[in-house]
């Protein structure tokens, strides 16, 4: 009987990472990729760039999770200039530490002819568009960690993981922020979501098309503000 006990617990033990799903435990890496950069200033208001923005987001958020000991990489951490795909290898050739999953958040301010449209809102890559996860980018870390599941396994996990982190970004913006618009979570067919094979998010922090969300963002206690927001959030996925 104690044999077969033991034997059952052995098993146990081997097939919990499995039965856990693959981005359960918290996440062990964050991938951060400040939007645009280099002959790329993406909008512009005035003097102001996105890409400088972005930057100034980025670093930020990278300090506050490295102060509660999350591990940090950048796609860019200066003025540089990266196409779209080369921001997704960066985040796919990630070497992962032990113990959890990465996840990959692009940050970017957002712009409309209208200027007095305003609000935060994440996006997520649409239902249903697969991708052939773990290809040759993906670091040994990486593919090592996630060997075992098939790529509809990994698809639907990673969906499902990328719609919960967008979820709390926006619950907890709009409990820090009340009087700022909250626009919500919503799917887009976007080439940094879709390429990256991570949990993957894009953020729009706020409008630089509207002059009062302009000031704000432009502002370095609401920069400082918005990155523990966003820290606070990684922390609660452990």
């Amino acid at each position: 009987m104690r044999k077969l006990l033991l034997a059952f617990l052995l098993a146990a033990t081997c097939l919990a990472p499995l039965m856990a799903g693959p981005y359960d435990g918290g996440p062990s890496l964050v991938v951060l990729d400040p939007g645009h950069g280099g002959e790329d200033p993406g909008a512009v208001t005035g003097d102001v760039l996105e890409k400088d923005l972005a930057l100034a987001f980025s670093l930020k958020i990278a300090e506050a999770l490295e102060e509660r000991g999350v591990p940090v990489r950048l796609t860019r951490s200066d003025d540089s200039t990266l196409t779209l795909q080369e921001r997704c290898d960066n985040a796919n050739s990630s070497e992962l530490p032990a113990g959890g999953y990465p996840i990959l958040l692009s940050i970017h301010m957002n712009s409309a002819g209208n200027s007095t449209a305003s609000g935060f809102e994440v996006y997520t890559r649409l239902p249903g568009h697969d991708q052939q996860m773990l290809d040759e980018h993906a670091s040994d870390s990486l593919a090592l960690t996630y060997a075992s599941y098939d790529n509809e396994e990994l698809n639907e996990a990673c969906f499902s993981c990328s719609e919960d982190l967008a979820g709390r970004l926006c619950q907890a913006f709009a409990r820090r922020f009340p009087s700022i618009r909250m626009r919500g979570v919503k799917s887009s067919d976007l080439w940094v979501l879709n390429a990256s094979w991570m949990p993957a998010v894009l953020i729009e922090v706020g409008f630089m098309s509207n002059p009062d969300e302009l000031e704000r963002l432009c502002d370095p206690a609401f920069q400082e503000d918005f990155a523990d927001l966003v820290a606070d959030v990684v922390i609660s996925l452990y």
